[in-house]
């Protein structure tokens, strides 16, 4: 089972492409560690004996041989991974690294190798987090909104934006061995994490509510406008005007806000329907 699960998890060695700056060195070596690692299998795959016969001895000096030879191999790969994480500049794409090595980065001996840069990973996603809530409290009070949002609807995005910027990496920390989670700073950060939604979701529902309120009673007044109106010119003699439609900018942007309340999967308040 081992020998199995050792080979189909070197296997995927293969496909890895490393990125950033030394990601065509970092790749070369990978693609080495692979070509040994095929060497390595051929050597206990091609012995001239049955390796299901207990009598035959020969095997477990083949077995020892290729486990020997396995960890040298690991050893070199934890420090190819190491090499590219401390290569990477941002936490997102310090994740795509050790999730493009899979299984691979449970292996006892890369394991341990990483054991200090996921310290170095929870340190970051610290400095992270204080920087989105840094940004959350500069501009909650005049958020920044893209130019073709309403007004609510773009503040609440840009809320959704920093939820989902300090969220992705947090699921990916969950998921690191629980010994790394079960440290001080984990528990830190993971707090902070949770009191920060907390914010975000204090924020997103005073903006729903403030924007329904003041929807209850300007649309119902402006919807009862009359729906045509007659052009006032007084340079005009002749009683026959140009008819306008009376349809207040205010409603256009109303429809406009329940439309990105749906896309964003947001509830709309009963008095905007």
């Amino acid at each position: 089972l081992e020998l199995t699960q050792t080979i189909m998890q070197f296997s995927k060695l293969a496909k890895i492409e490393v990125g950033g700056t030394k990601g065509k060195t970092l790749t070369t070596s990978v693609m080495q560690i692979y070509s040994d690692f095929q060497t390595t299998v051929a050597a206990i795959q091609h012995v001239d004996y049955d390796i299901m016969d207990l009598d035959v001895k020969q095997f477990e000096e083949a077995w020892y041989d290729f486990r020997s030879r396995s960890k040298e191999l690991e050893r070199r790969l934890g420090s190819v991974i190491t090499q590219g994480f401390d290569d990477c500049t941002t936490i997102t794409g310090q994740f795509k690294l050790l999730d493009s090595f899979d299984t691979l980065v449970n292996r006892p001996i890369i394991a341990d190798e990483l054991e200090r840069k996921y310290v170095e990973l929870i340190n970051s996603y610290s400095e992270d987090l204080h920087h989105v809530q840094h940004i959350f409290m500069e501009c909650r009070e005049e958020p920044p909104i893209s130019h073709n949002l309403p007004p609510i609807a773009g503040a609440l995005s840009w809320c959704r934006g920093l939820h989902e910027r300090v969220r992705l990496p947090m699921d990916k920390l969950k998921l690191l061995d629980r010994k790394i989670m079960e440290r001080e700073e984990a528990r830190e950060v993971i707090a902070e994490y949770t009191t920060f939604l907390g914010h975000l979701a204090d924020f997103e529902r005073s903006k729903i509510d403030a924007w329904g309120e003041s929807i209850e009673s300007s649309s119902q007044a402006k919807l009862k406008n009359p729906l045509l109106r007659k052009e006032e010119d007084a340079s005009q003699q002749s009683s026959m005007g140009l008819l306008y439609v009376n349809f207040d900018p205010l409603l256009v942007r109303l429809l406009r806000e329940v439309k990105y309340f749906l896309l964003l999967g947001l509830q709309v308040p009963e008095a905007a329907l």
